[in-house]
């Protein structure tokens, strides 16, 4: 994957020492990826009565499930999921199902699901896949996951598709393929799933599992962020910032950067304060871009805890404060984010002040 999407350089022209890079766009999906994988919303954990079934999945003698999935990686075309439909009519039977899985009754999820999805109903398939996917009521089984999780496919449930296009890209239950992974997600995009066209502009920035082409990189992503996708956001933000598959523009890449950063994206967020800091596509305000890195470096992001330092040495956009800065150097030394410049200057600290720094850091974060 090219520079553009595997970091953005971060210069920080007003502040000592080389400056660091950001944290590569993902070459998977990510966890939020993982949970998009069905449309309803996350389950709770207070269903202590429920209890998973001990044993594996019933398999036919060929290895497959009851029902028959289609062969691995064979996914329809656009118009065979038009004539398929969606789902089944009988929706009361359906929420039933998921919200069964909503209280976490995983296992009267399932029953109800499998019922459904043995009748050719795909979101009920996709439901089952997920079960098998989490261990939810029933005994974790990559492999089954995969075939409800085609079978969700086949009928025409974008999520299935995601879910399956994740599996192939990691190797559970099914052969791992790159290939076979662009193929479900380009089925999921057709539906203008949002995950499914950022993974999707990946592999076409990648230019492995599609031809290299950033320019349809760009306009997928610019799908997804148009759907509120943060990663895609960052991701056609780093585009823009350097040219990649559209026209360089800084004020547009600071205004998704923003976007992004606004929304909860750690590494948006650094790289905003870098924009802030510089003025790069935005006025120049150091004070909002110690804040950036502040709140970057409170999250837990190596690369915001070494910019939060710096702006406490050296006093630019906060007041100084040595103590916090060698804290945050030492927090951010620890998790690889290295640097000669700051090391000197804790080194140069009186040692109550150093042992005091040492003391916060290894309190940290519960005494922050």
């Amino acid at each position: 994957m090219r520079a553009a999407i595997l970091g953005v350089v971060l210069v920080a022209v007003a502040l000592p020492a080389q400056a660091e890079k950001a944290v590569s766009v993902p070459a998977k999906a990510t966890q939020s990826a993982k949970q998009a994988a069905s449309d309803k919303a996350a389950p709770a954990k207070d269903a202590a009565a429920e209890k998973s079934i001990g044993v594996a999945p019933v398999l036919d003698s060929d290895g497959t499930l009851g029902v028959p999935p289609p062969a691995a990686g064979l996914m329809p075309s656009a118009d065979d999921l038009i004539r398929s439909g969606r789902a089944l009519t009988d929706e009361g039977e359906g929420d039933l199902a998921f919200g069964a899985f909503q209280r976490g009754l995983y296992l009267t999820a399932f029953q109800i699901a499998m019922s459904r999805a043995q009748r050719g109903d795909a979101i009920s398939a996709t439901l089952v896949g997920r079960l098998y996917g989490e261990g939810l009521g029933v005994k974790q089984n990559d492999k089954a996951a995969a075939a409800w999780y085609q079978q969700g496919a086949l009928g025409g449930d974008p999520n299935a598709q995601l879910a399956l296009g994740l599996l192939y890209l990691d190797g559970r239950g099914v052969k791992k393929d790159r290939a076979k992974a662009a193929d479900a997600f380009e089925q999921a995009a057709e539906w203008n799933e949002p995950q499914a066209l950022y993974n999707l502009g990946l592999l076409y920035l990648d230019g492995t599992a599609r031809p290299r082409d950033p320019e349809k990189a760009a306009s997928l992503f610019s799908k997804s962020a148009g759907q509120g996708n943060i990663d895609a956001e960052f991701a056609l933000a780093q585009l823009y910032a350097e040219g990649e598959g559209v026209l360089l523009d800084d004020g547009i890449a600071t205004m998704w950067m923003a976007k992004a950063a606004k929304a909860g994206h750690l590494d948006a967020a650094v790289e905003y304060g870098i924009r802030l800091f510089n003025g790069i596509g935005t006025h120049k305000d150091i004070i909002a871009a110690a804040g950036w890195f502040q709140r970057a470096a409170e999250a837990g992001n190596p690369i915001g805890q070494n910019r939060y330092a710096r702006v406490l040495a050296s006093g630019m956009g906060a007041d100084p404060d040595p103590v916090a800065a060698a804290k945050w150097h030492l927090i951010a030394e620890k998790r690889g984010a290295k640097d000669e410049w700051l090391d000197e200057f804790v080194e140069k600290l009186p040692e109550g002040q150093r042992k005091a720094a040492e003391i916060a850091a290894e309190r940290w974060p519960a005494g922050h």
